[in-house]
């Protein structure tokens, strides 16, 4: 576990990334299994993963609950992360979608709560406006439905510099994309880390494109390695700006071997 930035937790340093769940498919339609999933999540539990991260619309807007399921009777010894689709500029709708997460999750509070994908103009357009989100969210935090307010990022890499810039004192955490493909943003992340942030990858192994078996990429790191996938996310925890790295894992034994990993670092 490492201190996640100055929030004061400990965090595991696999996050588990609930956005690929097992599912059946009928007559054409996904049938999200939610018994193998709570089982996939419980294990992880005890291989000492202790960050979770869902969203509304993952897993066909099935992912919250199967979450919030399999949390009970762990709710106070992990984190959970969920995120907030900003579709316009009003305070009420974005406590609205919170609500709306709460029920789903069967949760009372959110650990680190999302502004979901922003780039700058969603910012200064719909976020940080009179009676807008931004606003509701530091009540919602006062009131205790939110302990840590966060942002996940898509956009050009000097916006999010600006905006870390601009969420000073307010964010404790951001969510970006990085690993071997992609390391455009190398330079927020070390900023963010000096800002006391916690750091938090989603796609360290490039959406899979990493998870192939390929000489180039196994050769880009000293020491036997069992799978290029195993390089791209050493690559990923090697990085000292990077607190967590979240993997959407599909069975037990994903879960097992990134664990293993994350142990090993």
């Amino acid at each position: 576990y490492v201190p996640f930035g100055k929030t004061g937790v400990n965090v595991s340093r696999l996050g588990f990334g609930c956005m690929r769940l097992p599912y059946d498919e009928k007559d054409g339609v996904k049938v999200f299994n939610k018994e193998k999933s709570v089982e996939m999540l419980h294990r992880a539990i005890d291989l000492g993963v202790n960050y979770f991260d869902t969203a509304p619309y993952y897993c066909d807007k099935q992912s919250e609950i199967i979450v919030g399921k399999a949390l009970k009777g762990f709710r106070d010894k992990v984190y959970l992360s969920t995120k907030n689709p900003i579709e316009n500029d009003s305070g009420d709708d974005f406590q609205k979608r919170l609500e709306t997460s709460l029920g789903k999750l069967d949760t009372d509070y959110i650990d680190f709560y999302h502004f979901w994908g922003i780039d700058l103009e969603t910012y200064e357009t719909k976020i940080d406006v009179k009676d807008g989100p931004l606003s509701r969210a530091l009540r919602l935090k006062e009131q205790g439905l939110i302990r840590h307010i966060s942002f996940s990022f898509h956009d050009k890499p000097e916006n999010m510099l600006e905006i870390l810039k601009r969420g000073q004192g307010i964010f404790s955490s951001v969510l970006c994309q990085y690993n071997l493909l992609d390391r455009s943003n190398e330079a927020g992340m070390a900023l963010a880390h000096e800002m006391g942030l916690g750091v938090v990858v989603m796609g360290p192994v490039g959406g899979g494109r990493l998870g192939a078996p390929s000489e180039v990429i196994r050769s880009l790191l000293p020491g036997p390695v069992k799978s290029s996938a195993e390089v791209a996310l050493r690559f990923v925890f090697n990085n000292p700006n990077v607190h967590i790295a979240l993997s959407g894992m599909g069975d037990i034994s994903m879960v097992e071997e990134n664990a293993r990993l994350a142990s090993d670092i």
